[in-house]
């Protein structure tokens, strides 16, 4: 697995004014926020250049969308969101190329799940990223 250096979480922890601890095992899972969805998701697309900011900016916004998702399920309510955070992973993808871009892909996108209780509910929206990538 390849991960980006430990300054560039303090980085995007600063950019998006949320808790950045050391201890935090799951950071990015623990500080995600469905309230501010689109807020991470701007943040992505400004950085998504610098892969490092985007590795990190990108477990947040999915953390946050799985919430959302979550919350959109339990309300019966489709999420209009779904093309925009498509674009925002296929933006960083086109932006980077970068291969912790891609393994963060395949671990959100679950590839090897079949069933919708073997992955997030994320996952596929990642997957039809991966596939306007060309990703296979």
């Amino acid at each position: 697995m390849i991960y980006p250096g430990g300054d560039s979480a303090s980085r995007v922890a600063q950019l998006a004014n949320i808790a950045h601890e050391s201890w935090m095992q799951d950071w990015p899972i623990e500080v995600s926020d469905p309230a501010r969805l689109d807020e991470f998701v701007d943040l992505l697309r400004a950085n998504k250049a610098e892969w490092e900011l985007s590795f990190w900016l990108l477990d947040l916004m999915l953390a946050s969308a799985e919430r959302v998702l979550t919350i959109a399920q339990a309300q019966d309510d489709s999420s209009d969101r779904i093309e925009s955070l498509v674009d925002a992973l296929v933006a960083v993808w086109e932006a980077t190329q970068a291969p912790g871009i891609a393994q963060r892909f395949v671990y959100w996108g679950c590839l090897d799940a079949r069933a919708p209780d073997e992955m997030f509910r994320v996952s596929p929206l990642v997957r039809q990223a991966r596939r306007r990538i060309g990703h296979r």
